[in-house]
């Protein structure tokens, strides 16, 4: 969770709980699970139940998980080539889409890497003004 992580979902513990129902459904061969995001805002992906999707991108990182498989698969996509969420969707794509296409050497060897997303999302991000569910980049930058 980043520090500027906000759980919009306060129940996390009764057995019919959103986050239970993901933690039951979720394979047991899971990279990551993303647990953030704007509701709506990103491709979804493969349907695993109503609300869990195979999206092989990162979509936010201010709030996921990361199975030890996942750590694995993070540190076999090193060199880093950018921030986190950047980083993620480099690891989970092993053909390259984007910046990283011409440089073959950057070529992560991740194995059977798979990144799961929830939607609706469990957290957005709150910027300092209480701001909720939009990117804080431009609350940080000072005024003019």
């Amino acid at each position: 969770l980043e520090d500027d992580g906000n759980f919009i979902n306060k129940d996390w513990t009764s057995s019919d709980s959103y986050w239970q129902q993901h933690i039951r459904a979720l394979p047991e061969d899971y990279d990551i699970l993303i647990l953030c995001g704007e509701p709506g805002r990103f491709i979804k992906g493969e349907r695993i139940t109503d609300n869990l999707f195979l999206g092989q991108h990162s979509r936010a990182t201010d709030m996921y998980m990361i199975s030890q498989k996942g750590a694995r698969n993070m540190l076999r996509s090193i060199p880093f080539l950018a921030c986190i969420s950047f980083q993620m969707n480099h690891a989970t794509d092993k053909r390259g889409k984007k910046w990283w296409h011409a440089r073959p050497e950057f070529t992560p060897r991740t194995i059977d890497m798979k990144t799961f997303h929830v939607e609706p999302p469990m957290s957005n991000q709150v910027g300092p003004n209480g701001t909720r569910a939009q990117s804080t980049y431009d609350l940080w930058l000072p005024k003019s």
